[in-house]
């Protein structure tokens, strides 16, 4: 207890510079470990909201923006296709079924998306239960009545019951001009939370998407923006995918193909990011062994002291090593702090405003980078501390 209280008061006379070696130590640990948790939450995150999606079907276009648009409720929905070419899907003899997407309206930023109860159908394998389910309410029956994800219903203050006018564009506007103003939409049921880009989704009949864009103009719209195609077969599968593509009105994707393209990418400025937090860790290492050497060399004259009073070579040892690996340590822990609260902040960031699911992984990665700066820390501290061992008693007791 004596050499630590000891270490600790060592610690508290040379308070600037040990607080800028925690510094130095925690801003490493906290960049290396959010790097690691913001890249595989959002890789987990990606495989988690497009586990129900099988094939996609959309007009031709980028493959990016229909899977962002139909399957993470983000960016522009490309142009409709003719509800025509949904049945003409829907009722081919492979495709075991068929869930259209019609899109383009939002409430407060949260997309409204058009849809049939076949949606609630969807699973990530055969063998689980629905992917989408109610948490309270019942499905939507008829137009303008809507199914709303757990954080639309949180962020949106939205319950059972309430009623709202949406707004056409998919980017939240204050424009009157833009309100569906004849036609109110009711809240009938809550979603399950599912960690992901659905729960920031108002469902609704397609019916309610084709009543709110008719007019006398342009006549009743029937059309799609998208079409989630599970056909009955791998081999229907890429038979379709290929028809499909080959055809002048639509193409197809495969929204895990897409995103393994986004993976890579991320992928890249991972291992930038990486190679930065380690080399601010080098530099915290080597920065603690410069500074803690320096500090023994100017307290010769002090640890003399403690010798020709008694104190031992092990018990200097340990005082100095005490000190050493409690500032590495410390600037671990809170470095892990900060890096979760960065991760954490980073994940409502991204699920309030890019509507981008986040799911934290907490896996060996982690583990390892804690265990490598714990023993680099615990050999770094023997320097000082051999230092400090082998300070002869008589050598420094005379001033000079």
């Amino acid at each position: 207890m004596f050499l630590l209280s000891m270490a600790i008061r060592n610690l508290m006379n040379r308070k600037l510079q040990s607080v800028v070696i925690m510094i130095i130590i925690m801003t490493g640990i906290a960049i290396a470990q959010s790097v690691t948790l913001i890249s595989d939450g959002l890789k987990e995150g990606m495989k988690q909201t497009s586990g129900p999606f099988g094939m996609l079907v959309g007009s031709k276009g980028s493959s990016t923006q229909l899977v962002m648009n139909t399957i993470f409720l983000s960016d522009t929905p490309l142009a409709n296709l003719d509800y025509g070419f949904f049945e003409k899907v829907d009722n081919d003899p492979r495709v075991k079924l068929a869930v259209p997407f019609g899109l383009g309206d939002q409430y407060k930023g949260f997309r409204i998306v058009g849809t049939n109860q076949d949606f609630f159908q969807l699973k990530a394998k055969q063998s689980d239960p629905p992917f989408f389910r109610l948490e309270s309410g019942r499905l939507f029956q008829q137009p303008y009545e809507t199914v709303i994800g757990a954080e639309t219903s949180r962020q949106g203050h939205m319950k059972i019951g309430d009623s709202f006018f949406a707004r056409h564009g998919v980017v939240e506007t204050k424009d009157e001009g833009s309100m569906h103003k004849d036609h109110p939409y009711q809240v009938v049921g809550i979603m399950a939370p599912t960690q992901t880009s659905a729960d920031l989704g108002i469902y609704t009949p397609l019916d309610s998407y084709w009543i709110s864009h008719h007019s006398k103009e342009t006549g009743s719209i029937r059309g799609v923006t998208s079409i989630l195609v599970n056909p009955d077969s791998i081999e229907h599968l890429y038979r379709l995918y290929q028809e499909i593509n080959l055809s002048k009105e639509a193409q197809a994707v495969f929204p895990g193909k897409v995103i393994a393209g986004w993976f890579d990418m991320i992928g890249n400025a991972e291992i930038v990011l990486s190679w930065i937090s380690y080399a601010v860790m080098g530099v915290a290492v080597l920065s603690i062994l410069l500074s803690l050497y320096g500090s023994m060399l100017e307290r010769r004259r002090t640890i003399s002291i403690l010798r020709a009073i008694g104190a031992s070579r092990r018990q200097l040892l340990t005082i100095v090593f005490i000190e050493t690996f409690g500032l590495i340590v410390m600037g671990l822990i809170l470095g892990t702090a900060a890096g979760n609260g960065f991760a954490e902040g980073m994940a409502v960031f991204l699920v309030k405003k890019q509507h981008v699911s986040f799911v934290p992984v907490y896996e060996w990665k982690l583990s390892a980078l804690w265990m490598t700066v714990i023993v680099i820390g615990f050999i770094g501290s023997a320097v000082p501390a051999l230092a400090a061992y082998r300070t002869e008693a008589a050598k420094y007791l005379n001033p000079v």
